[in-house]
Order: structure tokens, then C-alpha cells, then sequence
């Protein structure tokens, strides 16, 4: 353990003490900062407008001869609340112009009781299919109106009938899954690029090492399993202390300086619930373990840098296949899904998939311990397959070894291992 310990505080502090950790660092909470300036700006830019005067307000033209000119205004005003409704007697070609010189947001001209010509001056691939839905509708309903007089129904019953609405409660029993969407996809993605971002830090500090040959220094000093414990535990303890860092800037920044100017919309996604931030907590670190482990022991075979990414991205496409798993699980409404759950209990996927599963589902209780007895049993396993990886890796250079050679490699050492415990 004190071999262990002097190699994690070596680490952490040269992580932390490096130009590119504190430039990230700085620029990441001065981002997050300045962003949560944005709303107040924004409203006060908004306010600013208000005291020149009121905004004008956009003007539609409705022009029809089958239908009464007050039903017009009175139906389309509802359908269109922010905007101005002109019913007009103009004939198509001066609506047309009126439209092109902006006089008007756009027209309607209805022809007869079912059928209108929209015109609009720049056609929208967005919203014009929203405004024709729209305007079907209102039509729709003015043509019932008008049939149901000739029936002897009254314009007020009519429209009491057209207008009448199902009313509704939901009663969730477990978790709102519609409500902890978003704020759960932000979770994994910060899971996902933290994870990958530190894990890489590992295997550029175990390349660096080797290239300048201090390696070679250190691996008489202390055994590989020592170096590659201390080498990860030290890294992750500065990963977390970067997201502690910028994570708490978010909290103050979004709780003292922007929280009146946030819509309440935005404050529910980014208001995390504590549990799951700190079910994110403990499957970060695990799923940082895991992944570290494996990418700081194949990067002890990288004899330059260039070599680096083709010897981890055997993990790095497990990782990104995991992280895949869990974004169409989520989208397809899949979170409970057998690929999901099968997935929880696999040390690749497990800290993804059950941070999903925790965050959107309800999960027993005694699951999530297995999980995370399974990965703690697998950062002890993968820690040791990693010492003797390291071990290996660090006196080899030349050309990177092949998957099967490494295998080859392993059982080798393991043989002589076995060897000279018996001759003792």
C-alpha cells in the first residue's frame, strides 16, 4: 500500500499541477460562467426592447366570400393568439404583393367552405407544415359550424360541441421517465466524454513515461501492480476533483446568479435529483476503472504515441458500443428492455446501462448492489490482468504485439510465475 500510495500521489499531483489540466479546467468554469449570464442578458436585451416601445405585432390576411367575416377574425384569432387577423376583401394579386413587401406575415384566401390557397413569401421546411395543419383545422371547424346550423344547432352550442375537451390526470407509481429524458442523456453523455477523457489521460501519462524510459526506473522501484494502481487511482482522484470543480461552478452559477432568469422548463432538466447524481458518482468511477485499467496497460506496448490509438481502440469501441446500447435504449423507450438489463450485469456496459436503468426505471435495489459488486469484483480482476499486461509492456518495444501474442505473453509469465513460486 505504500508503494501504491507514492505512485497515486505522484500522479495526482503532476495531473493537477499539468498546464493542460489547469487550462481546461479555467476555461470550462469560465464557460460555464458566462453562460449563466446569457438569460439576464437576454431579458434585459428583451426589457430594453419593451421600453422603446411595443413589438409589432405580425398580421395575418383571411380572405373569403363563402364564410361570415366575424366567424373568420373570431376562429382565427383563436388559432393564432400572437398575431394580428385582417379579414380583406383585396383580390389574390395585391394580397400577393402585400405578402412580398412583409405587409403581411402571410395570407389565407379560401376559395370555397373546404378548400384555401396559402400564401407565404419564403417557404419553411419546419414551420409551414405547423401553419397548414393549423389552418385545416380552423377551416374544418368553420365548415361544422356552418353545417350545424343548417341542423338548427345554434352558432354558441356548435361551437361548445367542437370545442369540448377530455380532461385528464397521470399517476405515476414509479419514475416519470418523460420528465428525467433529458437530464438523464445529459448525465450519460458528461459520463461518456468524462470517462473517455480521463481514461486517455492515463495512457498518455504510461506513454510519456516509457518514451522518456523513467519506465524503466520505476519498474525496479516498485511492482507493475503498484505503478498501474497508483497510476489509476491517482488520475481518477484528479478527474474527479476537475468535475467536482466545474460541477460545483455549474451548481453556484445556476443557483445564485441565473436561477430567476432560468424558464422553469430548463430549471427541470438541470435539476438533477440527488440520488442520481450520486448513483452518476459511483458508476463514473467504476466505469473510469474499468476502462482506465485496460487503456493504461495496453499503452505500455506503445513504443511511440502514434501507436497509442490502434492499441486501445479495441476498448474504446467496447465503450462506444456500450455507450450506443444505452442511447437507442433510451430513445426507443427501451430501459427496461432484456438488452438493457442483461447489459447491467456486464462489466463493459454495467456502468452505462444501469445508470439508465437507475435514473429512468425502477430498479430493485439488491439489482443495482450486484452491479455494482460485479464491477468491483472486475476493477480488482482487471487491476491485476493490467499489472501483469504493464509488467510485460513496459521493457518491450518495436512494433506493438498482436492480440493472440499478448495472450501468448501472459500465459508465459504466468508459467514462470508459477515456477519460481514452487522453487522457493
Amino acid at each position: 500500500m505504500k508503494h501504491i500510495f507514492q505512485v497515486f500521489r505522484y500522479e495526482y499531483l503532476t495531473c493537477v499541477k499539468n498546464k493542460a489540466f489547469i487550462i481546461t479546467t479555467v476555461i470550462f468554469i469560465a464557460l460555464i460562467l458566462l453562460l449563466s449570464f446569457v438569460p439576464m442578458i437576454v431579458m434585459s436585451i428583451a426589457k430594453g426592447d419593451d421600453a422603446d416601445g411595443e413589438a409589432e405585432i405580425p398580421v395575418i390576411a383571411v380572405s373569403s366570400s363563402v364564410y361570415d367575416k366575424k366567424d373568420l377574425e373570431n376562429n382565427f384569432q383563436k388559432a393564432y393568439e400572437n398575431y394580428e387577423i385582417q379579414v380583406t376583401d383585396e383580390n389574390t394579386d395585391v394580397i400577393k404583393a402585400k405578402v412580398d413587401d412583409a405587409t403581411y406575415d402571410f395570407a389565407i384566401v379560401i376559395k370555397d367552405r373546404l378548400s384555401y390557397t396559402f400564401i407565404t413569401k419564403n417557404n419553411s421546411m419546419f414551420s409551414t407544415e405547423g401553419e397548414l395543419d393549423t389552418i385545416g383545422d380552423t377551416i374544418k371547424n368553420l365548415y361544422r359550424v356552418s353545417e350545424f346550423e343548417k341542423q338548427g344547432i345554434s352558432a354558441k352550442d356548435s361551437e361548445k360541441i367542437l370545442n369540448s375537451e377530455v380532461h385528464y390526470e397521470t399517476v405515476t407509481t414509479g419514475k416519470d421517465q418523460t420528465k428525467n429524458y433529458l437530464s438523464t442523456y445529459i448525465l450519460i453523455m458528461i459520463l461518456y466524454m468524462a470517462i473517455i477523457m480521463y481514461g486517455q489521460m492515463v495512457s498518455q501519462s504510461v506513454v510519456s513515461e516509457k518514451n522518456t524510459r523513467a519506465m524503466e526506473m520505476l519498474i525496479t522501484c516498485a511492482k507493475p501492480t503498484h505503478l498501474i494502481f497508483g497510476k489509476v487511482f491517482g488520475s481518477g482522484l484528479a478527474g474527479l476533483t476537475q468535475l467536482i470543480l466545474i460541477t460545483g461552478t455549474s451548481v453556484i452559477s445556476v443557483g445564485a446568479i441565473s436561477s430567476q432568469s432560468i424558464p422553469d422548463e430548463i430549471k427541470d432538466i438541470i435539476s438533477f435529483p440527488v440520488q442520481t447524481v450520486i448513483y452518476a458518482l459511483i458508476f463514473f468511477l467504476l466505469g473510469y476503472f474499468i476502462y482506465s485499467f485496460l487503456m493504461g496497460a495496453l499503452s505500455s506496448f506503445a513504443s511511440r504515441s502514434e501507436d497509442l490509438n490502434t492499441l486501445i481502440s479495441p476498448v474504446m469501441l467496447l465503450f462506444v458500443a456500450a455507450f450506443m446500447i444505452v442511447v437507442f435504449s433510451i430513445n426507443l423507450d427501451g430501459v427496461d428492455s432484456t438488452l438493457m438489463i442483461v447489459c447491467s450485469y456486464i462489466p463493459f456496459t454495467a456502468p452505462m446501462c444501469m445508470f439508465a436503468r437507475v435514473a429512468m426505471s425502477d430498479v430493485a435495489f439488491y439489482e443495482i448492489i450486484i452491479s455494482i459488486a460485479v464491477q468491483l469484483i472486475s476493477v480488482y480482476l482487471f487491476g491485476l490482468l493490467a499489472g501483469a499486461i504493464y509488467k510485460i509492456g513496459v521493457l518491450m518495444y518495436g512494433n506493438p504485439p498482436k492480440p493472440l501474442e499478448i495472450i501468448k505473453l501472459l500465459i508465459t509469465q504466468h508459467k514462470e510465475n508459477k515456477l519460481a513460486k514452487s522453487q522457493k
